[in-house]
């Protein structure tokens, strides 16, 4: 398998950390393109990843204006906006990384399946720690009123 390009949309702390991978890995991920609304974020992802400007988007719509310009996408927007991020993304022929939850709510989820079934794209989804056993057990010990025993 060769190299995957990549274009992170939504450039904050989760994001980048995926990034990243890019940087210690160059011979298996490259990130081609960044779009973020806060031009410091837009402006870091840009540095860290040596891209041009002309790859460097405020919107969603400036980027798929351009064509499709990568394998997959890192989505790291908000919450509320997963889905109206994805969809587009994934009709433009995206496969995606999504980072948790999926959608806020049960509608949105069903779209995003069918949107990538019809396109016949991939969506990976992070759900970072949420499971891991330490975090398991605080949230069993706030439920049981035992967090000073922790």
């Amino acid at each position: 398998m060769g190299k995957i390009t990549a274009i992170i949309v939504g450039a904050g702390h989760r994001s980048m950390k995926y990034a990243s991978y890019a940087l210690e890995h160059s011979d298996r991920l490259s990130i081609v393109g960044v779009v973020d609304p806060n031009p410091i974020r837009r402006a870091q992802a840009a540095a860290a990843h040596a891209l041009p400007e002309d790859r460097c988007f405020a919107d969603l719509e400036s980027l798929l204006a351009k064509g499709k310009l990568a394998d997959c996408a890192i989505n790291g927007t908000m919450d509320r906006l997963h889905i109206p991020t994805s969809v587009p993304l994934l009709a433009a022929g995206y496969d995606l990384l999504l980072g948790k939850p999926i959608s806020t709510n049960k509608e949105d989820l069903i779209l995003l399946l069918n949107t990538a079934r019809k396109h016949k794209r991939k969506v990976l989804i992070c759900h970072v720690l949420r499971y891991a056993p330490t975090y398991r057990k605080i949230k069993k010990a706030l439920l049981a009123g035992e967090l000073a025993k922790f």
